[in-house]
């Protein structure tokens, strides 16, 4: 793969340039304040993230770093599946199915679907008379590339097409995602950076286009010495939102049993003065290996609002 790329260092360096330029054009594009639509692209996507609260930036090697930062996914060896059901608040129903095939060309391709199924809802005109029911729904499909252009440095890009509808009206997006990662293997540690849903609404529900929920990401995971343990540290900021920060540790407790912990700072974005808000951003998982299976769970509080229950499915072949 390297030889692919390396008729000399100056090829190396100029593959290096193109992918900080991919990153770096976001900075501005994201800026604008406002509420964007298409919330449900903030969704966490695989229980592993979730349980660490989203802190997943920079992982490589795992199937659902395609949502946060789609260079992760070049270090993957084996081509694999993975299937993650969630319940949400109100009785929502979500998923992300996701494949990653190794090997293509100089690098490996990854495609996603997640959706958001809302249920069906009472139609009624302004009087009150009932009409039927209607249903609502946000369905994302993405394809990924990513590569190795150099030893420790990672790098990937991604499109998306959203469609978010509600009875018969219906919005369409088109957007991009990119993203670096870079190890440093001698101390066990790596950094990212991604930016994900720069693009452009194609279609409105009435007659006002919403804008995408454009978020960019950057963090580092340090594996520790002395401890079965990766920590994992996250700054994020979307177009409509502050920054935040998220915290995540994966803990070994086996070679087959993980235990997972996270915080979301944006969690004291949901507290409403009750008691439950304590735990709002709290997040905790358990992951199991059997043969090439991977079973993962993840629990995620959002306080007085409720929380969300992930389980994930995930096998090599």
């Amino acid at each position: 793969m390297h030889d692919f790329l390396n008729p000399g260092v100056t090829m190396k360096y100029r593959s290096l340039v193109i992918w900080v330029f991919l990153l770096a054009v976001p900075l501005w594009a994201g800026s604008d304040n406002g509420t964007a639509g298409f919330q449900f692209l903030k969704t966490q996507m695989g229980a592993r993230p979730a349980a660490q609260a989203g802190a997943f930036v920079s992982n490589p090697g795992d199937i659902h770093a395609m949502h946060y930062n789609p260079a992760g996914i070049a270090s993957i060896k084996e081509r694999g599946a993975s299937f993650t059901y969630l319940r949400h608040v109100l009785d929502f129903n979500a998923g992300y199915v996701a494949y990653v095939q190794p090997k293509v060309g100089p690098g490996n391709l990854g495609l996603a679907v997640a959706y958001m199924d809302y249920g069906s809802f009472e139609k009624r005109e302004q009087y009150g008379e009932y009409l039927g029911e209607f249903a609502a729904n946000t369905i994302a499909l993405s394809g990924v590339y990513a590569m190795q252009p150099l030893p420790q440095l990672f790098a990937g890009v991604g499109v998306k097409y959203i469609r978010s509808s509600i009875d018969s009206y219906a919005s369409d997006a088109l957007a991009a995602d990119g993203g670096l990662m870079y190890t440093f293997a001698a101390q066990n540690l790596t950094i990212g950076a991604s930016f994900a849903n720069l693009g452009q609404v194609m279609s409105a529900f009435i007659s006002q286009k919403d804008e995408l929920p454009f978020v960019y990401r950057f963090g580092l995971s340090k594996g520790l010495a002395h401890l079965p343990l990766v920590l994992s540290l996250n700054l994020y900021k979307y177009s409509d939102e502050d920054w935040h920060g998220a915290l995540g540790g994966e803990f070994k407790l086996s070679e087959t049993t993980f235990l997972r912990l996270g915080y979301d700072q944006a969690g004291r974005d949901l507290k409403v003065d009750a008691s439950g808000d304590r735990l709002a951003g709290l997040s905790l998982g358990l992951g199991m290996i059997w043969r090439t299976i991977h079973i993962d769970y993840a629990f995620s509080s959002l306080g007085e609002i409720g929380s969300l229950n992930r389980f994930t499915l995930t096998g090599s072949f």
